[in-house]
């Protein structure tokens, strides 16, 4: 059985444990305590020795990093609806990935972490404007259509979500993205959909 090392609150767990119950994927989850430090541990950095979570064990295989496990996940259990195989589509997706974890995490991530884990926020300095921005990229991409890539929901949509639907915590507000928030609101549709703090 796949084993997630996981913290309830870290976004980038979340992201991953929503995949996995989008797709009913048996798992079990290891709780890493990242406030006091287990991820810098000599045990932990034997496992990841970037010192961060997610991490994904599966038999002989040790995955970091929440988009590569994203991706691994819908490949394995997704087939081509998740991540797709068309080279143009694929790139897409790819493309929205590169999004949420370049600006989605400077901008309203850190946000978050600035307001919330502060000991953990790289850089607190210009998180609005940042998030400004990353919030009015994907609020552009998403009037006049459902979902971030394609005609569908992928990981693209999954990457995403936890760092804008968690604005809120550092302060930032989406009532400004109304394509934003009716694409959350759709998120929370789809079948198998769990929140931050729901345990599945």
């Amino acid at each position: 059985m796949i084993k997630l090392y996981n913290m309830t609150l870290a976004l980038n767990c979340y992201k991953v444990r929503l995949l996995l119950s989008l797709l009913k994927v048996p798992h079990e989850k290891q709780t890493v305590d990242l406030i006091n430090g287990e991820h810098k541990s000599a045990a932990f950095l034997k496992l990841n020795p970037f010192g961060q979570l997610p991490v994904v064990v599966d038999g002989d295989l040790v995955l970091r990093d929440s988009q590569a496990i994203l991706v691994w996940i819908a490949r394995k259990f997704g087939g081509d609806r998740w991540m797709p195989q068309d080279v143009n589509d694929e790139a897409l997706v790819n493309a929205w990935l590169s999004a949420a974890a370049f600006e989605v995490r400077l901008g309203p991530y850190d946000a978050r972490l600035a307001t919330l884990f502060p000991t953990l926020c790289i850089d607190a300095t210009g998180v609005a404007q940042r998030s400004t921005h990353a919030l009015q990229l994907f609020n552009d991409r998403l009037t006049g259509r459902e979902w971030v890539a394609l005609d569908r929901p992928t990981v693209a949509d999954v990457a995403a979500f936890p760092g804008i639907t968690q604005a809120g915590d550092g302060g930032i507000s989406l009532a400004p993205y109304p394509a934003v928030l009716t694409w959350a609101n759709r998120m929370r549709q789809l079948p198998g959909f769990v929140s931050l703090l729901e345990d599945f």
